[in-house]
């Protein structure tokens, strides 16, 4: 009995084939997928360039050009300090992309401490740091009749004979933007082999 080659071809499953998707939902596609990308890669390029804590205000280190005070009574057991510190801010202001600051103040203030403890203070003199430009100002801290406690002064004599003193800084510019930089510097190392100490900038108010 020979097969029914009709029946067979009758009963054997069409294909179906998709019509191609219409010319302007690919090229939606597209500019989706590219305008995403171009998000991504400009998200990066401005965490490259602008982080977030390095905005557009000046950048400022500090040096100790000399010192005074410290060298005899520190060890003494019931000696006041009176010390006094040389001091150079250098402020500069970078040239950014989209654009920087400058900064200019007249009050100023100056604090050195030895762990937590202040020994001398003073006025910043005014000065400018001008956009995209630099500015430098000397400053003194004077201290009179400070007391350390015992462990303070032990710590310190301690440390002053590896030469490892480490004094903080801190200077407020500002204080209607509460701008404050707070700077660490060596005590017993040449100025000439020490570099600049960087100050982290504090704003409150920018």
């Amino acid at each position: 009995m020979e097969p029914d080659l009709e029946a067979a071809g009758s009963s054997s499953p069409t294909t179906t084939r998709r019509a191609p998707a219409p010319a302007f939902w690919r090229n939606a596609k597209v500019v989706f997928y590219s305008f995403h990308a171009a998000v991504i890669a400009l998200t990066f390029a401005w965490l490259l360039i602008y982080r977030p804590s390095d905005t557009f205000r000046p950048t400022f280190t500090v040096d100790l050009a000399g010192h005074d005070g410290l060298n005899n009574n520190v060890t003494a057991p019931t000696a006041t300090i009176d010390a006094s510190f040389n001091l150079t801010l250098h402020g500069v202001s970078r040239r950014r992309l989209m654009g920087s600051f400058g900064l200019c103040q007249e009050r100023g203030t100056v604090a050195v401490s030895y762990a937590g403890a202040v020994l001398a203070w003073g006025r910043v003199p005014r000065f400018c740091v001008p956009d995209q430009g630099q500015g430098r100002v000397k400053m003194v801290a004077l201290g009179a009749g400070v007391e350390l406690s015992d462990e303070l002064r032990e710590r310190m004599a301690s440390e002053r004979r590896s030469q490892a003193v480490e004094l903080d800084v801190e200077i407020t510019l500002d204080r209607e933007r509460l701008l404050s930089c707070r700077c660490r510097v060596k005590l017993d190392e040449a100025p000439s082999l020490t570099p600049s100490s960087p100050c982290n900038v504090l704003v409150g108010g920018w």
